[in-house]
């Protein structure tokens, strides 16, 4: 299901696969994503006989929780499924609820899907593929490209996707608790950021391979390629292109 609120409801494409197989969810050029976009499993709950929305932690909410009736589009999605976007861009902030999901551009298309907003992982286990994330003009919204939910991740993989020209950070750790066990970023571009290309906080493992990481700090002197706190255990950097970003390029932080 795919819905806005109000009378206009987005098209989108199902194509299941055999039973109890992951499905595949298209949104097509036509539907591109708009608004505060909430991917999630369900969004109300029932009491008696009244429905009662849902509520997730989607910044900046009162007290950090925002009812689902509060996003203008609502994408239902079960672990293992696929969300496909088709290339174009995308005036959106998102928010991922659904564990173990993928969401990539189409694989057939050369071009990526461009969301300008920030894109937020907030499950267990998701593969984001090939979209690329920059600043949107919208007031109001965090400023990060691909944010991380610590208080609710243990894995997560980000692959062959491009996040630069945010007004902050390429890729972000969000959260005040938790531990990420294993994080891994492939292949991806993390360009002309204002702040860091990548930072990270509180994880086990952190596998950062593959990547082009320049020119972030536009808009920060102290913005570096990758910032690593003291509470990330292992750290493994490789095959990396780590040059020319403002304060250093890899910056390993005392900080808490």
């Amino acid at each position: 299901m795919i819905g806005r609120m109000g009378t206009a409801f987005l098209a989108v494409v199902v194509v299941a696969a055999v039973s109890g197989a992951a499905r595949e969810i298209r949104i097509p050029q036509e539907a591109v994503l708009h608004g505060n976009v909430l991917i999630a499993e369900a969004f109300s709950r029932v009491d008696g006989k009244e429905s009662i929305p849902l509520e997730f932690p989607a910044w900046p909410g009162e007290d950090g929780m925002r009812p689902a009736t509060w996003f203008e589009v609502r994408i239902e999605a079960h672990p293992g499924d696929v969300i496909v976007l088709a290339p174009g861009i995308h005036e959106a902030q998102v928010w991922l609820f659904t564990s173990n999901l993928t969401v990539r551009t189409d694989p057939a298309s050369a071009e990526l899907a461009v969301v300008r907003g920030t894109m937020e992982i907030d499950a267990d286990g998701v593969l984001l593929e090939r979209i690329r994330v920059t600043s949107s003009s919208v007031l109001g919204t965090s400023g990060h490209g691909i944010e991380v939910n610590r208080n609710l991740v243990r894995s997560v993989t980000i692959r062959d996707c491009t996040s630069s020209e945010n007004r902050w950070t390429g890729i972000h750790i969000i959260g005040v608790r938790g531990t990420i066990a294993v994080m891994r970023i492939e292949g991806c571009f993390l360009q002309g950021n204002g702040m860091d290309g990548m930072d990270a906080v509180s994880i086990d493992q952190l596998i950062v391979t593959g990547c082009t990481i320049t020119g972030n700090g536009t808009g920060l002197a102290t913005g570096v390629g990758i910032r690593i706190n003291r509470f990330v255990r292992d750290v493994e950097l490789s095959a990396n292109t780590v040059t020319g970003n403002r304060y250093a390029d890899v910056y390993y932080s005392t900080a808490p």
